[in-house]
């Protein structure tokens, strides 16, 4: 691949995932600190942690995939277009994101959240180290989903 390509790809990537990881991330980040300073529980904050991200990263794909769904059968009674818009949102999620959450959630992730604050301090610093540390392996994953959901998916 030539560098430009590589540049316009990476372009393409950051486009779709920044504002999800960014809201994934401050979730996150409030979740963890907000139980982490009520019980001081590594364990207890890694899962608030853990929770507060997926329901930010996930809750913006799921309602972008809805809403664009939802603009492209918009003509179609909504007894039709509700089976479609969550068949074709459902297959695109899970085409982009089964893979990764799989390997994320069982091995990479909760480690890394777990692990992590508990040596480099202060709790939310070790807490970012963590969850970026994961996001790099979940990423490749992802991205490779994104590129097989382009590919396979495409609307007709």
């Amino acid at each position: 691949m030539n560098r430009q390509k590589v540049s316009g790809k990476l372009k393409e990537w950051l486009r779709h995932y920044a504002q999800a990881e960014l809201l994934g991330t401050f979730i996150a980040l409030a979740f963890a600190w907000f139980t982490y300073n009520h019980t001081h529980s590594y364990i207890a904050a890694a899962g608030a942690g853990f929770a507060g991200e997926g329901i930010g990263f996930y809750g913006y794909f799921i309602v972008t995939e809805v809403l664009r769904h939802g603009l492209r059968y918009r003509d179609m009674p909504f007894y039709k277009r509700l089976p479609l818009v969550l068949a074709k949102s459902g297959a695109n999620l899970f085409v982009e994101f089964a893979p990764a959450e799989v390997l994320d959630n069982i091995f990479i992730r909760p480690v890394a959240m777990f692990i992590v604050p508990q040596h480099i301090k202060p709790y939310a610093l070790g807490f970012v180290v963590g969850k970026f540390g994961a996001d790099l392996f979940f990423y490749i994953f992802a991205i490779t989903g994104y590129e097989a959901k382009k590919r396979w998916l495409r609307p007709k």
